[in-house]
């Protein structure tokens, strides 16, 4: 894990900005973010799938980086409160920053972790984008384990033939990535403990190789 820390202190507040504004980033993240609409759509879905059920609610973000899904969940959907939680030092002071620049202070907590090692707060929502590709099986499973959560919503990117899964294998090594994992369905499944009654998988070609797994009451 501390492996983890160290790549994505050095990397996160690159890779957001790539996606967020293009602005100073890298060759090799000006030239990934051609390939991330995906991530965008991913965004998007996410949102309008949490809309109804968030409202006024608890919701914790695993893996939140620098809180940006997070500020625009709240702007659109209006939870209640907001625990964002991440293993990047650098994200989550971005993230502080961000609350007291917006006074929020009453609205949002962030906190540097290693999720897999820590106790999980209890809320109404539990969720994460792209949080659990870095984590193995074991990691995956002890997660749902220790989620304190009746609802949960979760990206992953599945192990499936798609030409972009492909360069995104290829990118990863050029950034000399710790650990990445792809996974199926049936693997996912097998991690998630049976209190969370029946889940979803959803899948759509903007999504390309990305899946979204959850149990929300909604259709």
């Amino acid at each position: 894990m501390n492996n983890n820390r160290t790549y994505w202190d050095n990397k996160i507040i690159e890779w957001e900005d790539s996606i967020r504004t293009g602005g100073n980033v890298s060759f090799v993240e000006r030239l990934a973010s051609h390939f991330r609409k995906p991530l965008k759509f991913r965004t998007e879905i996410c949102i309008e799938m949490l809309k109804p059920i968030v409202k006024d609610k608890k919701v914790l973000e695993l893996g939140c980086g620098s809180g940006f899904f997070a500020f625009e969940l709240y702007d659109r959907c209006q939870p209640g409160r907001i625990t964002g939680m991440d293993i990047s030092a650098n994200a989550i002071g971005r993230a502080q920053k961000i609350v007291r620049d917006r006074n929020l202070t009453d609205k949002f907590e962030f906190a540097e972790g290693d999720i897999t090692s820590i106790s999980l707060p209890e809320s109404d929502v539990t969720i994460g984008l792209g949080f659990l590709d870095y984590l193995t099986a074991a990691e995956v499973k002890k997660v749902f384990d220790n989620m304190r959560s009746k609802y949960f919503l979760f990206t992953f990117t599945e192990r499936k033939f798609s030409l972009l899964r492909y360069i995104h294998i290829l990118y990863l090594w050029s950034q000399r990535c710790p650990r990445h994992f792809y996974c199926t369905k049936k693997e996912m499944a097998d991690c998630i403990d049976s209190r969370y009654g029946q889940i979803r998988f959803f899948n759509d070609k903007r999504l390309s190789f990305g899946c979204i797994v959850h149990n929300l009451p909604i259709s």
